[in-house]
């Protein structure tokens, strides 16, 4: 058996949790990526969604975030318009 490092387990609880973390409105229109330095990217498939969510929903979708992975390892969300897969 082989141990994953703590980074690769972080991004894979991020990928298995999204949905609960999101939402079933928004969870299929996202994608969450873990950056450097705690940032969080969210990949978001409409511009009119991204903004929305800068502006109504950033700071409930980052203490959910930190509620799962924790506070000392996500710090920051971004949003950026693109193609989910």
């Amino acid at each position: 058996m082989k141990l994953q490092d703590p980074e690769a387990q972080r991004r894979q609880k991020l990928i298995l949790e999204w949905p609960s973390i999101a939402g079933p409105k928004i969870a299929p229109h996202t994608k969450p990526s873990l950056g450097k330095n705690g940032s969080l990217y969210v990949w978001v498939d409409q511009s009119t969604l991204a903004f929305e969510l800068n502006q109504r929903y950033r700071q409930n979708l980052l203490k959910r975030t930190q509620a799962v992975l924790g506070e000392e390892n996500v710090n920051k969300i971004y949003f950026r318009v693109g193609q989910i897969r």
